[in-house]
């Protein structure tokens, strides 16, 4: 029956912020702390790319002059690595990555926040082993963050992100630590470390972080319905309830809140509450379904599990139609076919 059925998969929080913060770039060499000549650094990605591209033109011929080496080197690379955040707004990282090894060749040893911005590329790409590899030199370079331009709180946030991605959630939640202690107010790393948690049924410690989360921000949904996931497992369905209420008050058109707190309600045998949530649900679903296929199987299960509260209900032949409903978008729903053959019913 629908009570059996698995809990949710956790929606992923946010993982990843703008670099809006990284257009102003400095080296920590002399002459490096210059602010960005002309439009390079824009923050309209295709005017610093023009701007960009006709500084690193006029600086290249400083540099093959022979004049002023250290300055047009800090220049140079700067200008590759700007051009290569204007890139990355435009969403081209494959051209961002071919400007940050440009930047990085000119200053390898100094440039921290041309290998994180590196590692933000790859990661973007879903290249995460690439992207472990320059957060790790990022850090490295970095150990204190002494670079005001590089905040090394992000640099673990980051590579916790591209661990969790890995499934190596030890890694991850390590990460996410090292990230909060060097910067408390970092949200995302509690959410991240939350969502780690929650994977490893830590449910008490994942609870934690999400709490903390909604305190820096009382609007963040996805911590909201984290959080009612890691109550419902402990068997805290109201507290659950409350915390889906909340994020359906701030998100009404997620679908997923409104199966999670069906299935508490159903938990809690308010089968009436649970087949209005579930019937909202459908609702929702019957909109994604052009969207993608996935959605085939959400929608199934919606009908699925309406299907089992009506059960509950006594209500047998809204029971059927539903656990044939579900049959017709997943045919394979073994489920339903034990629910219908349970009920005498043909599929």
């Amino acid at each position: 029956m629908f009570l059996d059925r698995p809990i949710a998969a956790f929606r992923k929080a946010k993982a990843y912020r703008t670099l809006c913060s990284l257009v102003l770039i400095s080296v920590s060499m002399p002459a490096a702390s210059q602010v960005l000549r002309g439009n390079c650094g824009n923050p309209d990605p295709d005017i610093s790319i023009a701007g960009c591209t006709e500084e690193i033109k006029s600086d290249t011929v400083d540099l093959q002059s022979g004049r002023e080496m250290q300055a047009a080197t800090a220049h140079l690379a700067t200008d590759y690595d700007s051009r290569g955040v204007a890139y990355e707004k435009k969403g081209l990282y494959d051209q961002a990555i071919a400007d940050y090894n440009q930047a990085i060749a000119l200053l390898p040893k100094t440039f921290t926040i041309a290998y994180f911005n590196r590692g933000n590329a790859y990661n973007n790409q879903g290249l995460d082993d690439q992207a472990i590899i320059d957060y790790t030199t990022a850090i490295s370079l970095e150990p204190k963050g002494a670079d005001p331009d590089f905040n090394l709180g992000d640099a673990y946030d980051y590579r916790g992100n591209a661990y969790e991605h890995k499934g190596l959630y030890v890694e991850a939640i390590a990460d996410f630590t090292m990230a909060i202690s060097l910067n408390p107010g970092l949200e995302s790393a509690y959410e991240n470390r939350g969502n780690d948690y929650l994977h490893k049924a830590l449910y008490d410690l994942a609870i934690a972080d999400f709490s903390k989360v909604i305190s820096l921000d009382s609007r963040n949904v996805d911590s909201y319905y984290n959080r009612a996931l890691a109550y419902e497992h402990k068997g805290l369905n109201d507290d659950a309830i409350t915390d889906l209420t909340k994020e359906i008050s701030l998100a009404p058109t997620f679908a997923g809140a409104y199966d999670t707190r069906g299935l508490a309600y159903a938990h809690n045998g308010l089968y009436d509450q649970a087949i209005a949530d579930y019937t909202q649900e459908i609702a929702l679903n019957a909109k994604d379904i052009p969207l993608h296929p996935v959605f085939a199987s959400q929608y199934a299960g919606a009908y699925s599990n309406r299907g089992g509260a009506y059960e509950h209900e006594g209500v047998i032949d809204a029971a059927i139609a539903d656990y044939r409903a579900a049959l017709k978008l997943d045919p394979d729903m073994q489920s339903a076919k034990d629910a219908l053959t349970r009920l005498g019913a043909e599929p």
